[in-house]
This record gives structure tokens, C-alpha cells and sequence, in this order.
């Protein structure tokens, strides 16, 4: 799992961005795992808000980020919408 720090610092970037949701899913997902990256998904960000948003979690938290923007809908999408763990929204 990701830290409590990290967690915070996702809450308040995707409140400035008005995310309806962001989920964690992958590795940091596995109690007691660290994952070596934070990998998020993202519903409701302004398409032109998008890669404002991404930066501002790739310089704020402690490990890289992968994220993907559940507007685009494929089967990944929907196994993120079905496992993920909520963190926002």
C-alpha cells in the first residue's frame, strides 16, 4: 500500500482538479506490499486538465506514477472500476 502521506497529497490535488474519483490499483494494492510506483486511475478530470493534473502528482509524491483516465473505456478500465481501491470521490 502507499503511505498515509501520499494518500493526503492525492485527495488535495484531485479536490483542485474536481475528480469525481481516483482508484489504486496494481501492486500497491497488495497488503503489505510496497509497490515500486503509485498506479492511479482518474474519473471526471477536464480533458484539458489531464496532463496539469498528472504533473502535479509525478512532482508531488514519492514514487513515479502511471495513471489512466477511466473516460476511455476498454476492459482495463473496467477491471480498475471493479478492483480498485477508492481514494478519492
Amino acid at each position: 500500500m502507499i503511505d498515509e502521506a501520499d494518500k493526503q497529497i492525492i485527495r488535495k490535488i484531485a479536490s483542485k482538479y474536481c475528480a469525481r474519483r481516483v482508484l489504486l490499483f496494481g501492486s500497491n494494492t497488495i497488503p503489505g506490499k510496497m509497490g515500486h510506483d503509485i498506479d492511479l486511475a482518474v474519473e471526471g478530470v477536464q480533458e484539458k486538465d489531464f496532463f496539469a493534473f498528472y504533473g502535479e502528482l509525478i512532482c508531488a509524491l514519492s514514487k513515479p506514477v502511471d495513471l489512466v483516465d477511466l473516460s476511455e473505456k476498454s476492459l482495463f478500465s473496467e477491471i480498475i472500476q471493479r478492483e480498485g481501491i477508492p481514494l478519492h470521490g
